[in-house]
């Protein structure tokens, strides 16, 4: 019940981030300030080699507000970024909130139908904006984020008799990427993104007493993996708002945990770890500027 009232107090969180976005952005009214809300719906799916897979389709909200320093976005000149007295002057914090329901598949266990996952996603960037050409605009980034991901297997039987139990995962890692903006005619513009995730820190718990009350929760740190994503966005300008769709596509590689120990009504009995997995988010979002 614990874990289901955390998920509970994300998404309300969420929601209240995604409604006062806006308002906060314009109550600042500072030259270079921006709001963005709106949605996401995107194909997810996480696999475990040889052993397992869930995939389905997620619903998501995000929210996300940048500062620029330079009253026009960027420097007169190339040159200027190695000139005394520059530094960072974009920045950016966003998050994101997507629920929906998988199917389970293994060749061992059998299978699961409809169950429900949840991701929550904040993040804090920091980059420098350059000129390329005339009008674009280049902006390399560096960043932390956290990703948390919430499999409620817990209460579920498989085909083959196998009781589920809910699983916890935990990222930490640092983003390093670039945005692209180019400005096309009549208020159109084009942008790019590509960005290498440098994996710091995992934790998967996995609550094996949802299966017996007898069991602990078995806890794995993940020390080795990386990310990588990537995204193409369209925007009109309109009078007040600006309107964005971007599809993306976020690939998760990480390796085997280290070894935690199961305990039996207190006692160790046995040894597990959560097996090398990857995971796929491949979608679009619609949102908003302001």
């Amino acid at each position: 019940m614990q874990r289901r009232s955390l998920v509970t107090s994300v998404v309300l969180l969420c929601l209240l981030v995604v409604s006062v976005s806006p308002a906060f952005a314009a109550a600042l009214g500072a030259e270079g300030s921006q709001g963005e809300v709106g949605t996401e719906l995107h194909y997810f799916k996480y696999e475990e080699p040889d052993i397992m897979e869930e995939d389905g389709l997620m619903f998501g909200i995000y929210g996300k507000y940048t500062y620029r320093t330079h009253e026009n976005t960027k420097i007169e000149k190339l040159e200027d970024v190695f000139s005394g007295g520059n530094t960072l002057n974009a920045f950016t914090a966003e998050g994101k909130f997507s629920f929906g329901q998988v199917d389970y598949t293994s060749n061992s266990t059998g299978s699961i139908d409809d169950i429900s996952d949840y991701l929550f996603e904040v993040r804090g960037l920091a980059g420098y904006d350059v000129p390329a050409g005339a009008d674009n605009l280049v902006t390399p980034y560096v960043g932390l984020g956290y990703r948390y991901w919430v499999d409620m297997l817990g209460g579920e039987t498989s085909t083959t008799g196998h009781a589920g139990y809910d699983r916890e995962s935990n990222y930490l890692y640092l983003p390093l990427g670039v945005n692209v903006g180019v400005p096309l005619q009549s208020g159109w513009s084009l942008g790019a993104n590509v960005e290498f995730d440098v994996f710091l820190w995992g934790r998967q718990k996995s609550h094996l007493e949802d299966v017996s009350s007898s069991l602990n929760t078995l806890e794995n740190d993940q020390n080795d993996g990386w990310g990588v994503r990537g995204s193409l966005t369209v925007k009109k300008e309109m009078e007040g708002i600006d309107l964005v769709a971007e599809p993306f596509i976020r690939y998760w590689s990480i390796e085997d945990s280290d070894i935690g120990t199961v305990t039996c009504g207190g006692t160790p009995c046995a040894l597990g770890y959560e097996p090398k997995n990857r995971t796929i988010e491949a979608g679009v979002r619609l949102g908003a500027k302001f």
